[in-house]
């Protein structure tokens, strides 16, 4: 009674229930491939890249050390910021490559055939294709973590921010890699996947809000659709804009006052309902 008491709850903790051994068998694939540690590289590379060229515009060599002093704050928040925007807009990108051929390379190589032979549920088949490829990215992610702790330093940047922008962050990619994901089931290109998922994504989040903002100010809907809530309405569910809110509001927060700082709570719960 004990050992199956033990064995339910190991199931249970580990999420073998959740993926099944299609996670593990894509772990120990990725975990061969040379391309998984050349993109490591290359993602570590040109962030660094870009970090010392921000750092170099920030922190001029002329003027007192005092003055260089003063600039370290200000330096820290626009270092922060930009690897915060980085690792948001790459791992993006990132999620909709990989995870483009997720479903199709199984049916075109008549492997899925089998897999559905098997005691593994078609849930199981999706959720271990897409947790494995998004642990990838969040070991991406956590490269960069030891950059921000050192950039804190300087002053001027709170966890808070850094922990939201990668809450959003992470919630972005579960949402476009389901996305893609989902496009990969019926086309086998990987270009046609990548295509129509960056199209579904500009529509919703940028084409769909700024048809609606023209149409409120065309009609002029002030009287009946107060601002405030238009803006709340178009902004939740819009990890884009919410990431600029909360930039916004952590580096300028004198020019977003009214805004609820719990938006990027009430995004992320949208993305994951999405995702679902």
């Amino acid at each position: 009674m004990a050992a199956a008491l033990y064995n339910y709850l190991w199931g249970f903790l580990n999420m073998s229930w959740l993926t099944g051994p299609i996670f593990d068998k894509e772990l120990r694939v990725s975990s061969r491939r040379r391309r998984n540690y050349v993109l490591r590289f290359i993602y570590l590379a040109v962030l660094t890249i870009f970090v010392v060229l921000v750092w170099l515009e920030e922190i001029t060599y002329s003027g007192s050390s005092l003055y260089r002093v003063s600039r370290m704050s200000t330096a820290g928040q626009n270092i922060t910021s930009f690897i915060v925007w980085f690792q948001f807009c790459a791992t993006q990108i990132i999620a909709i490559t990989i995870l483009s051929t997720s479903i199709s390379d199984e049916i075109y190589k008549k492997t899925l055939g089998l897999l559905m032979t098997t005691p593994i549920n078609s849930f199981q088949i999706v959720m271990g294709k897409l947790f494995s490829k998004l642990l990838q990215l969040i070991l991406l992610i956590a490269i960069s973590l030891p950059l921000l702790a050192v950039v804190r330093i300087f002053g001027g940047v709170p966890w808070g921010y850094v922990i939201s922008s990668l809450c959003i962050t992470i919630c972005a990619i579960i949402f476009v890699g389901s996305l893609s994901l989902f496009f990969s089931i019926f086309n086998r290109r990987a270009y046609v996947v990548m295509i129509m998922t960056t199209m579904i994504i500009s529509v919703i989040f940028g084409l769909i809000p700024i048809l609606v903002t023209m149409m409120w100010h065309t009609f002029d809907l002030r009287t009946v659709i107060p601002e405030k809530f238009l803006y709340a309405v178009i902004c939740g569910p819009n990890p884009y804009c919410i990431m600029f809110i909360n930039t916004m509001m952590t580096f300028q927060p004198r020019g977003l006052t009214g805004i609820s700082a719990y938006y990027w709570q009430i995004n992320c719960g949208i993305m994951l309902l999405g995702s679902a």
